[in-house]
């Protein structure tokens, strides 16, 4: 573990990609290391051979990757397998989650992370759907004036933040959740880090073009490697003569686990349905379900 916590120290410190993200991030990413992470690291490990359970974080370098598509229907393949999956919208500078479920919740994750409400409250139980599991959804707050507020947050406070979030997968864990997915803020900022940082694997979306594979690399070499995640990529949106060319395995040193083909039907019914439950047969659904089965086996590894 020290061998390996000083190999890391040793990256971040020479790291191109790290220097690149600017001086207040990469200052971060190393607080996140040198006070939060070796003790984040034995309690998550403890926690999940405890109770068998699993946090992703669905996350991409830029937007536009139908990467919250992903998060709600890989909860859906989840929920049909039995399981207790609780999924929190971590894009407070653009929340969704709101929108899809058509609710106005009383406490939102920004509540819980500024200390003003417990994870239970935080937590909100969807009984619209008919699965064989339970799903819990943590929502972001919409108002302006709240994404104005975390917009403008310091490192001090972020630090605060990834403590409650440790905190929050601990009693989450602790109550029976089987599943936790975050589904952070595309690019490079301190929400997708502290999510990033809390996960025990890293989902990574992105579209099969060269204004991706630009953008991600620079994620995958200071964040990701930085921080010792596993983590995999998603190819969405894929044109049909993609799968001749399967372009980001000879890019990253990264699986893809699934490249899904683009489809038009998709990004309309995803906007307020659940193809995984609604549509189990769908190419799309076909493609999620695959993604989370090979998840468990590559944590498993």
């Amino acid at each position: 573990m020290v061998h390996k916590f000083l190999s890391h120290m040793e990256c971040f410190t020479r790291s191109k990609a790290l220097q690149n993200m600017g001086d207040n991030l990469g200052d971060y990413l190393k607080i996140i290391w040198v006070r939060h992470y070796p003790i984040h690291i034995e309690n998550t490990n403890l926690l999940r051979r405890c109770y068998m359970s699993l946090t992703i974080a669905v996350h991409s370098s830029k937007g536009g990757t139908g990467k919250t598509s992903i998060a709600i229907n890989l909860a859906g393949a989840y929920l049909s397998a039995g399981k207790s999956v609780c999924i929190m919208d971590m894009d407070s500078k653009g929340p969704s989650m709101h929108t899809f479920f058509d609710l106005d919740p009383e406490c939102y994750i920004n509540d819980y992370v500024l200390g003003n409400c417990s994870t239970e409250e935080m937590m909100h139980k969807i009984d619209t759907i008919d699965t064989s599991g339970e799903l819990y959804v943590g929502f972001s707050d919409p108002d302006i004036a709240s994404i104005r507020e975390f917009s403008t947050m310091d490192r001090k406070w972020q630090t605060r933040i990834l403590k409650r979030m440790i905190d929050a997968k601990k009693d989450l864990y602790s109550a029976g959740i089987d599943v936790v997915i975050l589904d952070t803020s595309p690019g490079v900022e301190f929400g997708s880090v502290n999510a990033v940082a809390v996960s025990d694997f890293v989902l990574i979306t992105i579209k099969p073009n060269m204004i991706c594979f630009n953008s991600i690399e620079q994620v995958i070499n200071g964040i990701y490697l930085m921080l010792d995640k596993k983590c995999a990529i998603v190819e969405n949106m894929c044109p049909a003569d993609h799968f001749s060319r399967v372009i980001s395995s000879d890019l990253f040193d990264i699986p893809v686990m699934e490249s899904i083909s683009c489809m038009c039907d998709v990004a309309c019914r995803t906007d307020d349905e659940i193809l995984t439950i609604n549509d189990p047969q769908h190419p799309y659904s076909k493609s999620v379900f695959k993604i989370a089965e090979k998840i468990e086996k590559y944590i498993e590894d």
